[in-house]
């Protein structure tokens, strides 16, 4: 019995210990915060591809749109032609090889007589037809395209809607910056070179940046995300980039971190959720996240999955 009274005890003491099988609510508070954030990240820049595609869908339906309407008033116009040509070919009698033939001086002129109204007719149903075809192109095309903005439409107000349940929840945690004054590093004194070429007047714009706030969804002029400010800053030097971290990797060329050179992008995370533009000496320049600022980080500040050069 006392060999047993002195394991309760002992376990007692075990479990009474400091740090021993309790839970660090500030620490768990912060890997929830993190995780909240990096989440947030995610879905924003999904929501900069699904804006994206969008916006390419609306211009090409307003492209289809405009090529629709002057094509169909042109088919009304060749079906009246065609629909009052065989009226009055049929009120003449000319349709009939009777009336051709003893209208005709001659077989001969009969012959080609038939061979004229042969032609005319099958030249404006040829052409009707084309038309017509060419209508039913675009109608397809049409629907297509108004499908697919319907369901990218409904792709985005669901990130939307995912986007304000995080922001909820890093309310909660008391993460968001929102309410706050902005913070940020800005840079740390460290000034880059800027080279002549566009890799130089990328660098040179990312620079000019600094201390900006950052936004969701935005491409500057005032603020910018993560996307939107690499975007930006490639812009200026000629280079288009999609406003999305994990397609700018798929656009760029991949390259290793011993051929990183100033201008290049750096991605992070395992979802390539974020992107930044290396500067030299070991630095980026990017756009954070809600309440923070435009800032200079060492590259190593958040797991890299990749880097990438604009070309």
């Amino acid at each position: 019995m006392r060999s047993a009274a002195s394991l309760v005890v002992a376990g007692l003491i075990l479990l009474a210990a400091p740090g021993t099988g309790n839970a660090d609510p500030a620490a768990d508070r912060q890997r929830s915060l993190a995780n909240a954030w990096q989440e947030l990240e995610g879905v924003i820049e999904r929501y900069n591809a699904v804006r994206d595609d969008l916006r390419a869908t609306d211009a090409r339906l307003e492209q289809v749109n405009s090529r629709l309407g002057p094509l169909r008033t042109q088919v009304d116009a060749a079906q009246r032609e065609t629909d009052a040509q065989a009226a009055a070919l049929y009120r003449s009698g000319a349709v009939g090889s009777t009336a051709v033939l003893i209208s005709a001086e001659s077989p001969e002129a009969w012959m080609d007589q038939l061979a004229m109204l042969d032609q005319i007719s099958r030249r404006r149903v040829g052409a009707l037809k084309a038309l017509k075809d060419a209508q039913a192109q675009l109608d397809a095309q049409l629907t297509e395209l108004t499908t697919l903005q319907q369901r990218q439409r409904a792709q985005s107000a669901e990130l939307g809607q995912r986007k304000a349940a995080i922001e909820a929840q890093l309310r909660r945690l008391g993460g968001s910056r929102t309410a706050r004054a902005p913070s940020g590093a800005l840079h740390d004194g460290y000034v880059p070179v800027f080279t002549a070429d566009a890799a130089g007047q990328a660098v040179k714009f990312a620079f000019s940046q600094l201390g900006k706030v950052y936004q969701w969804g935005a491409d500057g002029p005032n603020s910018y995300d993560c996307s939107g400010l690499t975007m930006a800053a490639w812009k200026t030097a000629g280079v288009v980039l999609p406003h999305n971290a994990a397609r700018q990797k798929q656009t760029v060329k991949p390259i290793t971190r011993a051929e990183l050179r100033p201008g290049d992008l750096v991605f992070y995370y395992k979802d390539v959720s974020h992107v930044g533009i290396y500067i030299g000496d070991g630095r980026v320049i990017e756009a954070p996240r809600a309440g923070e600022r435009i800032s200079m980080r060492l590259i190593d500040y958040a797991p890299v999955v990749g880097y990438g050069r604009p070309l």
